[in-house]
């Protein structure tokens, strides 16, 4: 009779145990909802509101791409104002333009990723203020391939290199 009310009993807590074991849940990006441009920059489809702006409310997983080292020095220690349209024509056969307008010196990370969450692309640019356009020319990387969407963070960095404008956006390759 002891021996059942063990085994029931230890039953009983190793089914406990197990039910409070939670499993670490993987977030699906979803890469299909890049905003459509044409080649002078015009928006063609549906605007998704949530890219190609300071999103705020997803800032630990824009910023989880953005740390690495670089050694470019800026000297502005003030956060600047940042405007920016979507990258130009998206989708592309690999080449993206992409207007930033920032109105301060300030320090700029781009990181580009596969839905496989691979890191394709990063880069630093030192940029002095002002309207800039930066060519982004993917055509000969074979990590790109054709007919996939990829998803571009990007942060921008006083001279202490504090974050203060941050987001992401989706970019498709087709040829």
């Amino acid at each position: 009779m002891k021996k059942i009310v063990f085994t029931v009993l230890s039953f009983f807590i190793l089914l406990a145990l197990l039910q409070s074991c939670k499993k670490n849940s993987v977030r699906i990006i979803d890469y299909t909802h890049y905003v459509a441009t044409d080649k002078e920059c015009r928006v063609t489809g549906t605007i998704d509101t949530t890219q190609w702006v300071n999103n705020v409310l997803n800032r630990a997983e824009d910023t989880a791409w953005l740390i690495y080292t670089d050694n470019i020095v800026i000297s502005d220690s003030v956060c600047a104002t940042i405007s920016m349209s979507p990258p130009c024509p998206n989708p592309s056969n690999g080449f993206f333009v992409w207007d930033v307008n920032p109105s301060r010196q300030c320090k700029l990370k781009v990181v580009c990723i596969s839905t496989a969450q691979d890191i394709l692309y990063f880069n630093t640019y030192g940029l002095n203020g002002g309207p800039i356009t930066l060519g982004f020319d993917f055509r000969s990387q074979t990590s790109f391939r054709t007919d996939s969407s990829y998803r571009m963070y990007f942060g921008f960095y006083n001279s202490r290199d504090s974050l203060y404008y941050s987001g992401h956006g989706d970019i498709k390759i087709v040829r």
